[in-house]
Protein backbone atom coordinates (compact mmCIF):
# COMPACT_ATOMS: atom_id res chain seq x y z
CA UNK A 1 0.00 0.00 0.00
CA UNK A 2 1.02 3.63 -0.54
CA UNK A 3 2.72 4.95 2.30
CA UNK A 4 0.09 7.90 3.76
CA UNK A 5 2.43 11.13 3.70
CA UNK A 6 2.92 9.67 0.15
CA UNK A 7 -0.78 9.68 -1.23
CA UNK A 8 -1.09 13.15 0.62
CA UNK A 9 1.67 14.67 -1.39
CA UNK A 10 0.48 12.82 -4.94
CA UNK A 11 -2.81 14.08 -3.85
CA UNK A 12 -1.59 17.65 -3.73
CA UNK A 13 0.61 17.95 -5.75
CA UNK A 14 -2.08 16.94 -9.09
CA UNK A 15 -4.18 19.00 -7.61
CA UNK A 16 -1.72 22.13 -7.58
CA UNK A 17 -0.91 20.80 -11.35
CA UNK A 18 -4.49 20.71 -12.52
CA UNK A 19 -5.47 24.41 -10.75
CA UNK A 20 -2.27 25.46 -12.17
CA UNK A 21 -3.27 25.20 -16.13
CA UNK A 22 -6.28 25.93 -15.88
CA UNK A 23 -6.15 29.19 -14.09
CA UNK A 24 -3.02 30.31 -15.81
CA UNK A 25 -4.77 29.33 -19.11
CA UNK A 26 -7.63 31.14 -17.89
CA UNK A 27 -5.61 34.32 -16.99
CA UNK A 28 -3.67 33.82 -20.54
CA UNK A 29 -6.70 34.11 -22.68
CA UNK A 30 -8.27 37.14 -21.10
CA UNK A 31 -5.19 38.61 -21.68
CA UNK A 32 -5.82 37.40 -25.47
CA UNK A 33 -8.85 39.69 -25.80
CA UNK A 34 -10.94 36.67 -27.69
CA UNK A 35 -14.41 37.91 -27.51
CA UNK A 36 -16.93 35.16 -28.60
CA UNK A 37 -13.97 32.61 -28.81
CA UNK A 38 -12.89 32.23 -25.01
CA UNK A 39 -13.44 28.24 -24.68
CA UNK A 40 -11.45 27.52 -28.19
CA UNK A 41 -8.55 29.70 -27.18
CA UNK A 42 -8.69 28.43 -23.16
CA UNK A 43 -8.58 24.95 -24.53
CA UNK A 44 -5.71 25.30 -26.88
CA UNK A 45 -3.78 27.25 -23.82
CA UNK A 46 -4.70 24.66 -21.40
CA UNK A 47 -2.89 21.95 -23.78
CA UNK A 48 -0.02 24.53 -24.30
CA UNK A 49 0.38 24.84 -20.39
CA UNK A 50 -0.23 21.34 -19.61
CA UNK A 51 3.05 20.12 -21.41
CA UNK A 52 4.58 22.28 -18.58
CA UNK A 53 3.42 20.25 -16.37
CA UNK A 54 4.33 16.61 -18.06
CA UNK A 55 7.91 16.41 -15.80
CA UNK A 56 5.96 16.51 -12.81
CA UNK A 57 2.92 13.79 -14.27
CA UNK A 58 6.11 11.79 -14.90
CA UNK A 59 7.61 11.56 -11.33
CA UNK A 60 4.02 11.10 -9.88
CA UNK A 61 3.12 8.34 -12.08
CA UNK A 62 6.50 6.43 -11.60
CA UNK A 63 5.83 6.95 -7.48
CA UNK A 64 2.20 5.46 -7.79
CA UNK A 65 3.89 2.37 -10.00
CA UNK A 66 6.81 1.73 -7.66
CA UNK A 67 4.06 2.33 -4.15
CA UNK A 68 0.81 1.19 -4.81
CA UNK A 69 0.65 -2.48 -5.62
CA UNK A 70 -3.35 -2.68 -5.37
CA UNK A 71 -4.66 0.59 -7.71
CA UNK A 72 -5.05 0.24 -11.50
CA UNK A 73 -1.80 2.29 -11.93
CA UNK A 74 0.61 0.19 -9.70
CA UNK A 75 -0.74 -2.72 -11.15
CA UNK A 76 0.18 -1.03 -15.18
CA UNK A 77 2.95 -3.52 -16.75
CA UNK A 78 6.21 -2.14 -17.01
CA UNK A 79 6.14 -1.77 -21.22
CA UNK A 80 2.62 0.35 -20.48
CA UNK A 81 4.56 2.68 -18.19
CA UNK A 82 7.74 3.47 -20.39
CA UNK A 83 4.81 4.08 -23.13
CA UNK A 84 3.49 6.18 -21.19
CA UNK A 85 6.21 8.11 -20.12
CA UNK A 86 7.82 8.50 -23.49
CA UNK A 87 4.20 9.97 -25.20
CA UNK A 88 5.04 12.53 -21.92
CA UNK A 89 8.52 13.03 -22.93
CA UNK A 90 7.47 13.55 -26.71
CA UNK A 91 4.81 16.05 -25.81
CA UNK A 92 6.68 18.48 -23.48
CA UNK A 93 9.43 18.14 -26.42
CA UNK A 94 7.04 18.73 -29.26
CA UNK A 95 5.67 22.19 -27.65
CA UNK A 96 8.34 23.28 -25.46
CA UNK A 97 11.63 22.22 -26.58
CA UNK A 98 11.59 22.09 -30.35
CA UNK A 99 9.68 25.72 -30.80
CA UNK A 100 12.70 27.22 -29.40
CA UNK A 101 15.27 25.29 -31.37
CA UNK A 102 15.77 27.83 -33.64
CA UNK A 103 18.37 27.34 -36.98
CA UNK A 104 19.69 28.58 -40.19
CA UNK A 105 19.33 27.66 -43.56
CA UNK A 106 20.90 28.69 -46.28
CA UNK A 107 19.89 28.77 -49.65
CA UNK A 108 21.07 30.01 -53.40
CA UNK A 109 19.28 31.34 -55.90
CA UNK A 110 19.53 32.30 -59.40
CA UNK A 111 17.98 36.09 -60.48
CA UNK A 112 20.86 37.80 -62.60
CA UNK A 113 21.64 40.79 -60.30
CA UNK A 114 24.39 43.07 -60.66
CA UNK A 115 25.87 42.06 -57.16
CA UNK A 116 24.46 39.44 -54.72
CA UNK A 117 22.30 40.06 -52.33
CA UNK A 118 21.83 37.94 -48.65
CA UNK A 119 18.13 38.35 -47.37
CA UNK A 120 16.95 36.53 -44.41
CA UNK A 121 13.46 34.98 -44.68
CA UNK A 122 10.90 34.95 -41.82
CA UNK A 123 7.34 33.51 -41.91
CA UNK A 124 4.46 32.50 -40.12
CA UNK A 125 5.86 34.68 -36.84
CA UNK A 126 2.44 33.46 -34.90
CA UNK A 127 2.86 36.10 -32.20
CA UNK A 128 0.34 35.42 -29.53
CA UNK A 129 -1.05 32.35 -27.52
CA UNK A 130 1.97 30.36 -27.64
CA UNK A 131 5.02 32.76 -29.27
CA UNK A 132 6.16 36.19 -28.85
CA UNK A 133 7.01 35.40 -25.36
CA UNK A 134 10.12 37.65 -24.30
CA UNK A 135 12.44 34.95 -24.15
CA UNK A 136 12.21 33.69 -28.20
CA UNK A 137 11.81 37.27 -29.96
CA UNK A 138 14.87 38.01 -27.76
CA UNK A 139 16.32 34.70 -29.21
CA UNK A 140 14.96 35.38 -32.32
CA UNK A 141 16.59 38.79 -32.62
CA UNK A 142 19.57 37.71 -31.49
CA UNK A 143 19.95 35.21 -34.16
CA UNK A 144 18.67 38.07 -36.89
CA UNK A 145 21.15 40.14 -35.92
CA UNK A 146 24.67 37.84 -36.13
CA UNK A 147 23.79 37.14 -39.97
CA UNK A 148 25.35 38.59 -42.12
CA UNK A 149 22.36 39.95 -44.50
CA UNK A 150 21.23 43.08 -46.39
CA UNK A 151 17.72 43.11 -44.96
CA UNK A 152 15.44 41.00 -43.30
CA UNK A 153 11.74 40.05 -45.24
CA UNK A 154 8.86 38.90 -43.33
CA UNK A 155 5.77 36.92 -45.71
CA UNK A 156 3.49 37.96 -42.98
CA UNK A 157 1.23 35.82 -40.29
CA UNK A 158 2.21 37.99 -37.60
CA UNK A 159 -0.36 37.49 -35.31
CA UNK A 160 -2.13 34.39 -33.74
CA UNK A 161 -4.84 36.00 -31.39
CA UNK A 162 -2.19 38.46 -29.49
CA UNK A 163 -2.36 40.52 -26.55
CA UNK A 164 -4.40 43.83 -26.64
CA UNK A 165 -0.70 45.57 -26.31
CA UNK A 166 0.76 44.61 -29.40
CA UNK A 167 3.95 47.34 -29.59
CA UNK A 168 4.94 46.13 -25.71
CA UNK A 169 4.57 42.31 -27.19
CA UNK A 170 6.62 43.09 -30.06
CA UNK A 171 8.83 45.94 -29.12
CA UNK A 172 12.03 43.88 -28.99
CA UNK A 173 11.80 43.47 -32.57
CA UNK A 174 12.96 47.50 -32.49
CA UNK A 175 16.84 45.79 -31.91
CA UNK A 176 17.64 44.50 -35.07
CA UNK A 177 20.29 46.01 -36.81
CA UNK A 178 18.76 45.52 -40.39
CA UNK A 179 16.33 47.08 -42.45
CA UNK A 180 13.02 45.07 -41.74
CA UNK A 181 10.07 44.67 -45.36
CA UNK A 182 6.91 42.88 -44.26
CA UNK A 183 3.36 42.54 -46.09
CA UNK A 184 0.44 41.35 -44.02
CA UNK A 185 -1.19 38.03 -44.41
CA UNK A 186 -5.40 38.14 -44.71
CA UNK A 187 -5.51 36.92 -41.12
CA UNK A 188 -3.01 39.73 -39.72
CA UNK A 189 -5.22 42.51 -42.00
CA UNK A 190 -8.13 40.62 -40.34
CA UNK A 191 -6.80 41.34 -37.02
CA UNK A 192 -6.01 45.48 -38.19
CA UNK A 193 -9.76 45.77 -39.05
CA UNK A 194 -10.95 44.24 -35.44
CA UNK A 195 -10.94 47.76 -34.16
CA UNK A 196 -13.68 47.84 -31.25
CA UNK A 197 -15.77 45.05 -29.61
CA UNK A 198 -19.37 45.63 -29.78
CA UNK A 199 -19.54 47.55 -26.95
CA UNK A 200 -17.12 50.09 -28.17
CA UNK A 201 -14.16 49.21 -26.33
CA UNK A 202 -10.90 48.75 -28.14
CA UNK A 203 -10.08 45.30 -28.83
CA UNK A 204 -6.26 45.83 -29.82
CA UNK A 205 -4.44 48.94 -28.29
CA UNK A 206 -2.23 49.59 -31.21
CA UNK A 207 -2.76 48.15 -35.03
CA UNK A 208 -0.33 45.66 -36.52
CA UNK A 209 0.26 48.89 -39.04
CA UNK A 210 0.72 51.91 -36.37
CA UNK A 211 2.78 49.18 -34.77
CA UNK A 212 5.22 48.23 -37.64
CA UNK A 213 5.27 52.64 -37.97
CA UNK A 214 6.79 52.37 -34.06
CA UNK A 215 9.31 49.36 -34.66
CA UNK A 216 10.68 51.05 -37.91
CA UNK A 217 9.48 48.37 -39.69
CA UNK A 218 8.88 48.95 -43.21
CA UNK A 219 5.00 48.15 -44.48
CA UNK A 220 5.01 47.24 -48.32
CA UNK A 221 1.84 46.12 -48.30
CA UNK A 222 0.63 46.78 -52.28
CA UNK A 223 4.42 48.84 -53.50
CA UNK A 224 7.92 48.79 -54.57
CA UNK A 225 10.87 49.95 -53.12
CA UNK A 226 14.52 49.28 -53.90
CA UNK A 227 17.25 47.09 -52.42
CA UNK A 228 19.87 46.96 -50.80
CA UNK A 229 18.47 49.72 -48.15
CA UNK A 230 21.14 52.92 -48.49
CA UNK A 231 21.34 55.25 -46.21
CA UNK A 232 19.33 57.95 -47.62
CA UNK A 233 16.41 55.21 -47.24
CA UNK A 234 16.92 54.27 -44.04
CA UNK A 235 16.53 57.85 -43.26
CA UNK A 236 12.79 57.84 -44.70
CA UNK A 237 11.85 54.36 -43.56
CA UNK A 238 8.26 55.55 -42.57
CA UNK A 239 7.92 57.01 -46.25
CA UNK A 240 6.57 53.19 -47.01
CA UNK A 241 4.51 52.56 -44.31
CA UNK A 242 0.81 53.03 -46.10
CA UNK A 243 0.24 50.71 -48.44
CA UNK A 244 -2.56 53.14 -50.31
CA UNK A 245 -0.46 55.84 -49.99
CA UNK A 246 -1.59 58.74 -52.81
CA UNK A 247 -0.14 58.97 -56.21
CA UNK A 248 1.73 61.68 -55.44
CA UNK A 249 3.30 60.12 -52.33
CA UNK A 250 4.21 57.00 -54.60
CA UNK A 251 5.65 59.19 -56.97
CA UNK A 252 8.21 60.89 -54.69
CA UNK A 253 9.15 57.22 -53.83
CA UNK A 254 9.65 55.89 -57.05
CA UNK A 255 11.74 58.89 -57.71
CA UNK A 256 14.14 58.27 -54.85
CA UNK A 257 14.53 54.98 -55.71
CA UNK A 258 15.75 56.14 -59.43
CA UNK A 259 17.67 58.60 -58.15
CA UNK A 260 20.10 55.42 -56.25
CA UNK A 261 21.45 52.53 -57.62
CA UNK A 262 19.46 49.51 -57.24
CA UNK A 263 20.38 46.16 -57.16
CA UNK A 264 16.95 44.88 -57.19
CA UNK A 265 13.39 45.76 -56.89
CA UNK A 266 11.45 44.79 -53.86
CA UNK A 267 7.39 44.35 -54.26
CA UNK A 268 4.79 43.83 -51.78
CA UNK A 269 2.56 41.68 -52.96
CA UNK A 270 -0.96 40.98 -50.79
CA UNK A 271 -4.95 39.90 -50.74
CA UNK A 272 -7.05 41.72 -48.75
CA UNK A 273 -10.29 40.49 -47.06
CA UNK A 274 -13.11 40.45 -48.72
CA UNK A 275 -15.07 42.78 -46.40
CA UNK A 276 -16.90 44.51 -49.02
CA UNK A 277 -16.81 45.38 -52.79
CA UNK A 278 -15.53 48.93 -52.87
CA UNK A 279 -12.22 47.09 -50.95
CA UNK A 280 -12.31 43.81 -53.60
CA UNK A 281 -12.32 46.75 -56.27
CA UNK A 282 -9.39 48.60 -54.49
CA UNK A 283 -7.03 45.29 -54.59
CA UNK A 284 -8.11 44.54 -58.16
CA UNK A 285 -7.06 48.14 -59.03
CA UNK A 286 -3.95 47.73 -56.54
CA UNK A 287 -2.87 44.65 -57.87
CA UNK A 288 -3.17 45.81 -61.67
CA UNK A 289 -0.89 48.91 -60.94
CA UNK A 290 1.54 47.07 -59.16
CA UNK A 291 2.14 44.13 -61.73
CA UNK A 292 2.41 47.17 -64.81
CA UNK A 293 5.07 48.31 -62.15
CA UNK A 294 6.58 45.05 -62.28
CA UNK A 295 6.21 44.37 -65.71
CA UNK A 296 7.75 47.83 -66.45
CA UNK A 297 10.98 47.66 -63.99
CA UNK A 298 14.70 47.78 -65.46
CA UNK A 299 16.08 45.86 -62.60
CA UNK A 300 15.42 41.88 -61.32
CA UNK A 301 12.04 42.20 -58.65
CA UNK A 302 11.77 40.42 -55.92
CA UNK A 303 8.59 40.11 -54.75
CA UNK A 304 7.24 39.47 -51.03
CA UNK A 305 4.03 37.94 -51.02
CA UNK A 306 1.81 36.66 -48.18
CA UNK A 307 0.31 33.59 -50.75
CA UNK A 308 1.60 31.21 -52.31
CA UNK A 309 -1.21 31.59 -55.32
CA UNK A 310 -0.05 35.01 -55.82
CA UNK A 311 1.79 34.05 -58.44
CA UNK A 312 -1.37 33.03 -60.62
CA UNK A 313 -1.73 37.59 -60.78
CA UNK A 314 1.58 37.92 -61.78
CA UNK A 315 2.66 38.90 -64.98
CA UNK A 316 3.84 36.83 -67.53
CA UNK A 317 6.17 35.78 -69.62
CA UNK A 318 8.95 38.47 -67.46
CA UNK A 319 12.56 38.20 -68.24
CA UNK A 320 14.41 37.42 -65.77
CA UNK A 321 11.41 36.12 -63.78
CA UNK A 322 10.81 37.85 -60.60
CA UNK A 323 11.08 35.94 -57.54
CA UNK A 324 7.97 35.02 -55.31
CA UNK A 325 8.85 34.77 -51.85
CA UNK A 326 6.16 33.48 -49.46
CA UNK A 327 5.37 31.62 -46.57
CA UNK A 328 4.71 27.93 -45.46
CA UNK A 329 1.01 28.30 -44.37
CA UNK A 330 -1.27 24.87 -44.08
CA UNK A 331 -3.50 26.12 -47.43
CA UNK A 332 0.04 27.53 -48.88
CA UNK A 333 1.20 23.75 -48.36
CA UNK A 334 -2.13 22.32 -49.87
CA UNK A 335 -1.91 24.77 -53.05
CA UNK A 336 2.04 23.60 -53.49
CA UNK A 337 1.20 19.79 -53.56
CA UNK A 338 -2.01 20.72 -55.97
CA UNK A 339 0.18 22.36 -58.01
CA UNK A 340 3.35 20.10 -58.33
CA UNK A 341 0.85 17.25 -58.93
CA UNK A 342 -0.50 19.10 -61.78
CA UNK A 343 3.12 19.71 -62.97
CA UNK A 344 2.62 23.57 -63.14
CA UNK A 345 5.44 23.84 -60.55
CA UNK A 346 8.82 21.90 -60.24
CA UNK A 347 11.77 21.83 -58.23
CA UNK A 348 15.15 20.83 -58.49
CA UNK A 349 16.90 17.27 -57.85
CA UNK A 350 18.12 18.96 -54.90
CA UNK A 351 15.15 20.48 -53.43
CA UNK A 352 13.39 17.27 -54.29
CA UNK A 353 15.82 15.48 -52.07
CA UNK A 354 15.44 17.62 -50.05
CA UNK A 355 11.79 17.29 -49.51
CA UNK A 356 11.86 14.15 -49.40
CA UNK A 357 14.35 13.80 -46.43
CA UNK A 358 13.66 17.14 -44.23
CA UNK A 359 10.80 17.98 -42.21
CA UNK A 360 8.97 15.08 -43.13
CA UNK A 361 8.28 16.20 -46.36
CA UNK A 362 6.74 20.10 -45.40
CA UNK A 363 6.67 21.89 -47.96
CA UNK A 364 9.80 24.48 -48.37
CA UNK A 365 12.62 25.69 -50.77
CA UNK A 366 13.03 27.04 -53.95
CA UNK A 367 10.51 25.88 -57.07
CA UNK A 368 10.23 26.85 -60.82
CA UNK A 369 7.16 28.27 -62.13
CA UNK A 370 6.08 29.73 -65.58
CA UNK A 371 5.81 33.67 -64.43
CA UNK A 372 8.12 33.29 -61.81
CA UNK A 373 10.80 31.21 -59.37
CA UNK A 374 9.10 30.64 -55.83
CA UNK A 375 10.66 30.31 -52.62
CA UNK A 376 8.65 29.00 -49.94
CA UNK A 377 10.10 29.73 -46.61
CA UNK A 378 10.03 27.13 -43.71
CA UNK A 379 8.55 29.04 -40.76
CA UNK A 380 8.85 29.54 -37.11
CA UNK A 381 5.50 29.93 -35.41
CA UNK A 382 3.30 27.75 -34.35
CA UNK A 383 -1.02 27.95 -34.68
CA UNK A 384 -3.85 24.71 -34.08
CA UNK A 385 -2.57 23.19 -31.88
CA UNK A 386 0.42 23.85 -29.47
CA UNK A 387 3.15 21.07 -30.82
CA UNK A 388 5.46 21.35 -33.40
CA UNK A 389 7.25 18.36 -35.33
CA UNK A 390 9.67 20.20 -36.81
CA UNK A 391 12.39 22.98 -36.02
CA UNK A 392 11.59 26.76 -36.43
CA UNK A 393 13.81 27.78 -39.48
CA UNK A 394 15.20 30.69 -40.90
CA UNK A 395 15.65 31.00 -44.42
CA UNK A 396 18.94 32.59 -45.57
CA UNK A 397 18.77 33.22 -49.00
CA UNK A 398 21.75 34.18 -51.47
CA UNK A 399 20.60 36.02 -54.08
CA UNK A 400 22.84 36.30 -57.05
Amino acid sequence: MTDPALHTLIVYTSAALLAYTVLWSGLQTFNANPTNRFMRIWLKLALYYAAYTMPFWSVLLILVWSQDSVSALGQMPLSLLLVALSLMGLYFYTVVIQPNRLRLEHHAIDLDLSTSLKVAVLSDLRIGIYGGKPRHIRKLVTTINAISADAVLITGDWLYYPSADLVGQLMLFKGVNKPVYTVMSTSDLNYQSINTTKQGQPLLEDTLASTFDVLDINYIGQQCTSLPLTSAESAHKKSVVNPRAKSDDKGLIEQDNLNRAMVAILCGWQDFPDTNQDSEAASTTDKATLGAEIANATNPVIILGSRFDSVSDLPKALQPRPLLITGAAKAIQKNIWLAHKQKDIQRSHEQSTLLNNSRMGKPHGLYQHASAQIFVSSGIGTRGLPFRLYRPTIDVLTIR
